[in-house]
């Protein structure tokens, strides 16, 4: 024990814990005051998370890449035109008469000596420019190829609007995580408010002649805890504004602070209700139904491996001394059909991985449809939790603060103790941060339903898009 001075108390033995307790909540509450930077909108803060964050720009780009696949597969089936030029210097006898045939430089004195002529040719030099047209006429697997491509492609964007979706609730989740933080200051802020009038109540009643120097010493480490939780509270508040300038795309270490509210809720309706709205509104259950309807195509893709394929193609041919001045100019056209009779039963076994791929498919749309239903259930369940614990967490705080009034006036009276009073004001604290909570929850198991459901996203920007400044997609 260590006799300290106490101002408005009679010197007295006080505790080290609880000098120490006070001595830091006076030191470090003053350093911890929180610096508000910019302020936004629910709306807002959604609209600039879907400009920025990395997980939506991911989408975009893997929605371009597909885009692009869709067009080399539509390349597949339209006709491709290459243009050659080669220049070809030999006295390989064969090649030497078939290059004077391409340049009608054939005489009759390469026939005067047929065998000197023939087999010991002179070295003979050729310039061949061709063009060349190939076009698919019958070719099934390109087509169906391309088919797939496009699906594919849509499966892409579906991606992208529910990682759209992902990044909106990311967002709602950070913008409620400093309503609440906001919310928690402010009831802290109260029960610092009411631990300094419990003290100054002890001063005077001491003072008086009427009360107990514990008193006054329970009180003074009373406001200390109320100090240091306070600052606590603070902090919390600092933090949840750089998780939701985090979740907005900005640069690390920036603060954002929650404007006001987020728009109002929709109804909850019914269970039923709502899980049929998932299935139809959910952008990554439709993304897998689009694959699965891709994996059941596939099978016709390799089933094409049976058919034949069967295509066009054209030439036209200069040859000369030089490119630019050609001394004989031909051509070709013809049709070509090829057909695969015997493989080594290779496209037996794709055809057969290809129905497995499909049935895979098929049992991982089925899982999502059921994990969709029951995180639905599981969200519409929390809403009704969480509205009842407000209820009563709202009735606990007018019983909390009524028992604060009678206990705090039997103390006036010499009726009663200060720990009566203090113990009355830390349960009036408890149900207090008790309701904040209760209430977050709520909201937060509000928008949990609505991006289970997959009408997140429209909800988060209506308020842009009542003001003609965005919309959903």
């Amino acid at each position: 024990m260590v006799a300290v001075p106490l101002q408005g108390f009679p010197s007295r033995p006080v505790p080290i814990l609880s000098l120490s307790l006070l001595f830091l909540s006076i030191v470090f509450s003053p350093v911890m005051a929180i610096e508000t930077g910019e302020t936004v909108g629910f709306s807002e803060a959604v609209a600039r998370a879907l400009q920025r964050d990395a997980s939506v720009a991911v989408a975009g780009f893997d929605l371009e890449i597909a885009k692009r696949d869709v067009e080399i597969a539509l390349g597949s089936n339209l006709p491709s035109i290459t243009f050659d030029e080669r220049f070809v210097r030999s006295s390989a006898p064969a090649e030497v008469f078939g290059l004077k045939m391409n340049r009608q430089m054939v005489t009759a004195e390469d026939f005067a000596d047929p065998v000197a002529s023939f087999n010991n040719p002179a070295p003979f030099t050729d310039f061949i420019t061709s063009f060349s047209l190939e076009q698919p006429i019958y070719a099934p697997r390109a087509l169906r190829g391309y088919r797939m491509a496009k699906r594919e492609a849509g499966a892409r964007e579906l991606d992208s609007a529910r990682a759209k979706e992902e990044t909106a609730y990311r967002v709602a989740s950070a913008y409620l995580g400093v309503l609440t933080a906001k919310e928690y200051v402010e009831v802290r802020g109260k029960a610092l408010e009411a631990a300094r009038q419990h003290y100054e109540l002890a001063g005077k009643v001491e003072r008086a002649g009427l009360g107990l120097a514990s008193d006054g010493l329970r009180a003074r480490v009373s406001l200390a805890e109320a100090e240091a939780a306070s600052v606590t509270a603070k902090n919390r508040l600092e933090l949840a504004r750089k998780a939701l300038a985090l979740s907005m795309g900005e640069r690390g270490g920036t603060s954002i602070d929650a404007a006001s509210d987020p728009p109002p809720m929709p109804p909850a309706g019914t269970l039923e209700e709502r899980i049929a709205l998932a299935r139809t509104s959910r952008t990554d259950l439709d993304a897998i139904a689009v694959r699965t309807e891709n994996a059941e195509a596939g099978i016709e893709l390799e089933k094409s491996g049976y058919l034949p394929t069967l295509g066009l193609r054209a030439g036209y041919q200069l040859d000369g001394g030089s490119p630019l001045n050609p001394d004989n100019r031909s051509w070709n056209v013809g049709v070509g059909l090829r057909w695969n009779l015997f493989d080594g039963m290779r496209n037996e076994a794709s055809v057969a991985r290809a129905r497995g791929e499909s049935g895979k498919a098929k049992e991982q749309l089925r899982g999502a449809g059921d994990r969709a239903s029951f995180q639905v259930s599981q969200a519409y369940l929390s809403v009704i939790d969480a509205e009842s614990r407000l209820v009563i967490a709202r009735e606990a705080v007018a019983a909390a603060e009524e028992g604060v009034r009678l206990v705090r006036a039997r103390y006036e009276n010499q009726l009663g103790r200060m720990i009566d009073v203090l113990d009355a004001q830390s349960a009036l604290d408890g149900a207090r941060a008790g309701q904040v909570r209760a209430a977050n929850d709520l909201r937060q198991s509000r928008a949990d339903l609505e991006f289970a459901t997959g009408t997140l996203l429209p909800w988060a920007m209506q308020g842009l898009a009542q003001n003609g400044q965005g919309g959903t997609r």
